[in-house]
């Protein structure tokens, strides 16, 4: 609860959460590469959603937040290698926001994430044709 100056209930300001792009859940192992004092690091992660801006997941031994990664997503016969940086991270996952991509990379995850979305459409058809009904005018 939060409490003015004046000691009296302060109103909750509703907080509109709304991301640029759809994220789509994903559980594929991927690595992450760390820059440490020693030299460079390889540990390994699960993704936990993915967008065409960013992605989180559960890393062994989680990066520092503003910390810059090389992430290697697995996609169809080869491997993106993604920079990003670490927007938040605890023990329980992290956030990464991926830098401006190559338009080889960027095609790659946007076909990625197409399949995602194939995919998630077939797990729930009954949601996109109740989500189809709302949008369209009949």
């Amino acid at each position: 609860m939060y409490l003015d100056s004046g000691g009296t209930i302060a109103r909750a300001v509703p907080y509109n959460f709304r991301r640029r792009d759809r994220r789509f859940v994903s559980s594929i192992p991927v690595k992450v590469q760390r820059f440490l004092r020693f030299g460079p690091f390889m540990t390994r992660a699960i993704t936990l959603d993915v967008s065409v801006r960013g992605m989180s997941a559960i890393v062994c031994g989680a990066p520092q937040k503003g910390e810059t990664v090389v992430i290697a997503l697995p996609v169809r016969n080869s491997t993106l290698e993604l920079l990003a940086t670490v927007r938040h991270s605890s023990d329980a996952k992290s956030g990464f926001e991926f830098y401006p991509l190559s338009s080889i990379a960027q095609q790659g995850i946007q076909e990625w994430i197409k399949e995602l979305n194939r995919h998630e459409e077939s797990l729930f058809p009954a949601l996109y044709e109740v989500t189809g009904k709302i949008g369209s005018d009949s």
